[in-house]
């Protein structure tokens, strides 16, 4: 699958020259690219923030688009590198199960193990695969790279489950599974799950009713409300929900119909 556009997510961070050097090694060998900065603000060696906001990403690029997602707590330590596609796109991540969620949207139809070492550049740091492997490998597919030289079938890649939320009566359980950087807590709750009356419990906090902006309440206020990704998040106006409710990922999240159910 041949593409014109590659699209970036890391936990580089942006005040090293990480991923640029990655986009010189994209450019110098496919300057017709189009380059894509998801995020390099992951959290380090976060890998389940990396595989939700992947997944959350993923739907509004433009169709045959590859993404190249290094957050790799093992580099250097003998873990695998893998492709996969989808029906509409492409991936390329270390095998440590960062691609799992995408399932939540498109399924994977193929994955392959990359070991083409032509590809990859002559000198391979044990710290930085993404610019020695991952990098020119995603070049050499945006040219037309034939997949069956990517590397053999590999249908073992690592995976990890969607943490769905559990349904009892009028009651829903869930958790929080990403922090974003204003300090919104973002769950596993989809908005198919909920009412405009719900009532939720967090953090010992009760909230009544989704909002249907930031905005919706008073200064320092806090609110539940449906984000732009479809699930269900916590927020404090002009502040972080995180941060003044002590709420980390993994903090678990009760929605009920309503009080009056």
């Amino acid at each position: 699958m041949r593409t014109k556009c590659i699209a970036l997510l890391s936990d580089f961070g942006t005040h090293e020259p990480f991923v640029a050097t990655m986009k010189g090694i994209l450019l110098s060998r496919a300057p017709a690219l189009s380059i894509i900065d998801i995020t390099h603000q992951i959290p380090p060696q976060d890998i389940k923030t990396a595989a939700f906001y992947l997944m959350a990403a993923m739907p509004y690029m433009p169709k045959s688009t590859l993404f190249l997602a290094a957050v790799d707590p093992m580099v250097g330590m003998g873990r695998g590198i893998v492709w996969a596609r989808t029906e509409n796109y492409q991936f390329i991540s270390p095998d440590n199960g960062l691609i799992s969620w995408v399932e939540q949207k498109e399924k994977i139809k193929e994955a392959r193990f990359i070991n083409n070492s032509s590809l990859f550049m002559d000198n391979i740091s044990s710290t930085f695969h993404g610019r020695d492997i991952m990098a020119p490998v995603a070049a050499a597919i945006a040219r037309g790279l034939p997949e069956k030289k990517i590397g053999p079938i590999f249908s073992g890649y690592r995976r990890f489950p969607f943490p769905l939320p559990v349904k009892a009566g009028n009651r829903v359980t869930g958790q929080v599974i990403a922090i974003d950087h204003f300090g919104n807590a973002i769950t596993n709750i989809r908005r198919d799950y909920l009412s405009a009356r719900s009532v939720f419990n967090i953090a010992d906090r009760m909230l009544k009713g989704l909002k249907l902006t930031y905005a919706s309440v008073p200064e320092g206020e806090a609110m539940a409300l449906i984000g732009s990704f479809g699930f269900l998040e916590f927020s404090v106006r002009n502040g972080s929900f995180a941060r003044a409710f002590e709420v980390k990922i993994g903090s678990p999240v009760e929605a009920i119909a309503s009080l009056d159910a």
